[in-house]
């Protein structure tokens, strides 16, 4: 049995190996710069199907256009629900103070009181947009009366 000695060329760090990483580096370059050019190219189209859709609604009229009044009453509106919304919310968060808190899980972290106010507004929200308990229908009519 004969030992034979060992080349640098047969080492993973030596010659053989110096040129697959530029061939691999190489294939690399290619792929980016395919992938490249394939996004570029989607990108025009993407821009192009914009432009031609931005030209074929420009001509777009709706059957029934919003009047001033009518975006008038909607702000309007929106507005009652906000203060509607907003009240509930105070009044909810007055409701939740008066709750005592347990000692079995030790008081409340930040982040859970923050996470609660932030769940109970959007509850409120909710609730003022699907009708509440009522004061944004009353303020509304009571600011859309017309003057005599």
């Amino acid at each position: 049995m004969m030992i034979q000695s060992i080349g640098a060329a047969s080492l993973p760090g030596g010659a053989p190996q110096t040129s697959y990483d530029a061939a691999r580096m190489d294939a690399e370059g290619k792929s980016f710069q395919a992938t490249l050019d394939e996004l570029q190219r989607k990108a025009a189209q993407t821009d192009t199907a914009k432009a031609s859709a931005s030209a074929e609604t420009a001509g777009y009229v709706p059957k029934h256009p919003m009047t001033d009044a009518d975006i008038e009453a909607k702000k309007l509106r929106e507005a009652c629900e906000g203060f509607e919304a907003m009240f509930l919310s105070m009044m909810y968060k007055q409701m939740r103070a008066t709750v005592p808190e347990s000692g079995l899980l030790g008081k409340k972290s930040n982040a859970l009181e923050i996470f609660e106010d932030m769940r109970d507004t959007e509850l409120m929200n909710t609730a003022a947009k699907s009708g509440g308990i009522g004061i944004a229908d009353m303020m509304y009519k009571q600011l859309t009366i017309k003057k005599r």
